[in-house]
């Protein structure tokens, strides 16, 4: 691992434990013992450390995510164990970095996400007819919207992740065959 590599994972923890915004360039420095100079060379500013940082935090749970759905019967009970995941670990991020990963980052994920829903169709879980990219923008608008608006959709005592699980569910309802269908109610269930 190059230096760079290890002040961007040291880094990445920091924000992870401690936020995004109580973990300043100085407090970087100090914590892993090189400059602050150093720092803007290799990263240019805070954002540019954290664009590394978050890049690599996305990139590990990706590995994560195939783990974790390694022991899936299905694709379908797989996007639900990763969907839950990143509900799970959804933080603030800093809005320019945050739309620079969505900008970079999206392609890739609707990519895997494609794949995904490509490979429910082949399974007899979802309908063949449906519109793939449609139905990834849609799932990327509500979920998004959950997020950033949790303050206009959520019902008082409706916690995120039992709102996420609905919204998924209700979503892959609708594209779903039957079989797919009686395995969204199961998964559901065991995800809420």
């Amino acid at each position: 691992m190059t230096p760079k590599d290890c002040i961007v994972e040291r880094t990445m923890r920091m924000f992870v434990s401690h936020g995004i915004r109580a973990v300043r360039m100085d407090d970087v420095a100090q914590q892993l013992g090189v400059s602050k100079r150093s720092l803007y060379e290799l990263f240019g500013d805070k954002e540019g450390l954290l664009y590394q940082a978050m890049v690599r935090y996305f990139d590990d749970s990706r590995r994560r995510w195939a783990e974790l759905s390694a022991g899936a019967g299905n694709v379908l009970e797989q996007l639900f164990m990763v969907l839950g995941d990143v509900m799970d670990r959804l933080k603030r991020l800093y809005p320019a970095v945050h739309d620079k990963l969505m900008r970079e980052g999206s392609v890739r994920n609707r990519e895997e996400l494609r794949a995904m829903l490509r490979q429910g169709i082949a399974d007899g879980l979802f309908i063949g007819s449906i519109d793939i990219d449609l139905a990834i923008s849609v799932l990327y608008y509500t979920a998004s919207a959950l997020v950033s608006r949790r303050d206009l959709l959520l019902p008082e005592g409706i916690s995120e992740r039992k709102a996420f699980v609905q919204i998924v569910s209700t979503f892959f309802r609708g594209i779903s065959t039957a079989e797919g269908l009686r395995l969204v109610d199961a998964y559901r269930a065991r995800y809420e």
